[in-house]
């Protein structure tokens, strides 16, 4: 009852404020995202990020001397991942490429990046580096390892990066880190949505292979917003000198209890569970998408995503624009190739956030066929209608976390599906 009167009083305190919140909860509840970067996190995560821990700080100048909570989410980070040593200070995933760029490369240094992967986060540094790309081949949408190869030989790169953000596809890392060995570079795999299906080992694992591995604690681990960099330990001093020269010294406990526990939550069955039904409802989703005629790159999926094509004379930002009116959202991008001069207009979807809020194959067969029918139509008002009524009736008591994915604790099962959806939003 405490959180029911704070809102209250915040009503009436700041009612522009609510007004806000309000919406925020409204337009999450009464929509179904196929962004990959949208998920709700764990009711146990907000509940720890919303504790009085928020009162405290955890200092660093030292990778030596870590507080009790920060050598407690390390140590279930290594273990999750099998990893060598973790980083789990950073605040965002963006935080957490520059301070990896940082330490692994100088002012002026090649890098060889999938689709020029992490050049996006250098804007605004004073550091420049020398990106060359590498992508699928534009006839078969594979990566031609004797081609990346030659690329490496060229341009000798001190850093190799491969990050499958807009690739449904799970690659053999062995070839890259061969390659990364022939010219002295470190190979950096930044995982992005697809770290929960590695860690509930439904994909194959780049730790061992890489140098470094980097990926946000939300989205496909439900965590708070939080950057994690997993490292050899031949590295781990480097990284973490370079994490206090960038000014990482400080981080509430609130945040770091929340990714401590996201890491338990992740090792649970019911995160297994989840992780299988991700994949399950992808291939759903990519299968509805053809049944309505629609072709869709990289075929079958492998992981979360889906990369529907965009018909000819179709302006992606538009549609996305038209469909979010209508309660469905999705992202509008290209399709790089190794070709310049050919790319493709695309959406790219996932399944993290529908498997989250309890929908199945069947229901993403149909958000497939609905999203393809809508493409291959004129886009009109009446389109728009058809998409809604679909949606709305899908999501209409739907949780924004679905009980089922909750690891097994009594007290929290006890609680309805509807004061759990408050809880998240309002703190009651």
């Amino acid at each position: 009852m405490v959180g029911k009167r704070l809102f209250n009083q915040l009503q009436k305190f700041d009612p522009d404020l609510c007004a806000v919140l309000k919406f925020s909860f409204d337009r999450q509840i009464s929509t179904l995202s196929l962004i990959p970067t949208d998920n709700a996190a764990s009711p146990l995560s907000q509940y720890l990020k919303g504790s009085a821990m928020g009162n405290d700080f955890i200092g660093h100048n030292s990778f030596e001397h870590y507080s009790r909570i920060e050598n407690l989410a390390i140590k279930r980070a290594c273990e999750l991942f099998k990893a060598e040593h973790a980083i789990v200070r950073t605040g965002n995933a963006v935080a957490a490429s520059r301070v990896v760029l940082f330490a692994l490369a100088k002012n002026g240094d090649r890098i060889l990046s999938f689709n020029l992967r992490k050049k996006e986060h250098c804007t605004g540094s004073q550091m420049q580096y020398d990106f060359i790309k590498f992508a699928v081949e534009p006839n078969d949408f594979k990566i031609n390892f004797d081609k990346v190869r030659l690329l490496a030989m060229r341009h000798r790169p001190v850093l190799i990066i491969y990050s499958p953000v807009n690739y449904p596809k799970n690659i053999d890392y062995r070839p890259l880190r061969e390659i990364a060995d022939m010219f002295d570079a470190k190979l950096w795999i930044d995982l992005g949505q697809n770290a929960g299906l590695v860690a509930a080992k439904k994909i194959k694992s780049p730790v061992p292979y890489a140098d470094v591995v980097t990926f946000s604690a939300s989205d496909a681990l439900h965590g708070p917003q939080s950057g994690v960099i997993l490292c050899k330990k031949n590295l781990a001093e480097h990284l973490e000198k370079t994490l206090i020269n960038t000014g990482h010294v400080s981080l509430k406990k609130n945040v770091m209890a929340a990714l401590a526990i996201t890491f338990r939550e992740a090792a649970c069955p019911e995160y297994d569970e989840y992780s299988q039904q991700v994949l399950e409802n992808a291939r759903a989703l990519e299968k509805g998408l053809k049944a309505a005629g629609l072709e869709t790159f990289c075929s079958p999926t492998e992981n979360h995503l889906v990369l529907a094509r965009l018909p000819q004379d179709v302006d992606g930002a538009l549609t996305a624009s038209k469909l979010e009116q209508a309660g469905l959202l999705v992202k509008a991008e290209k399709l790089m190739t190794a070709n310049d001069r050919i790319s493709y207009p695309i959406l790219r979807l996932s399944s993290l956030d529908p498997t989250t809020r309890a929908l199945g194959e069947e229901d993403m067969f149909t958000v497939g066929l609905t999203l393809g029918e809508f493409l291959k139509s004129r886009q009109d008002m009446q389109a728009m209608k058809a998409v809604s009524e679909v949606i709305k009736e899908m999501v209409e008591n739907l949780p924004l976390f679905s009980e089922e994915w909750l690891p097994e604790a009594e007290i929290i099962r006890e609680q309805n599906s509807e004061l759990m959806m408050k809880a998240m939003i309002y703190g009651m």
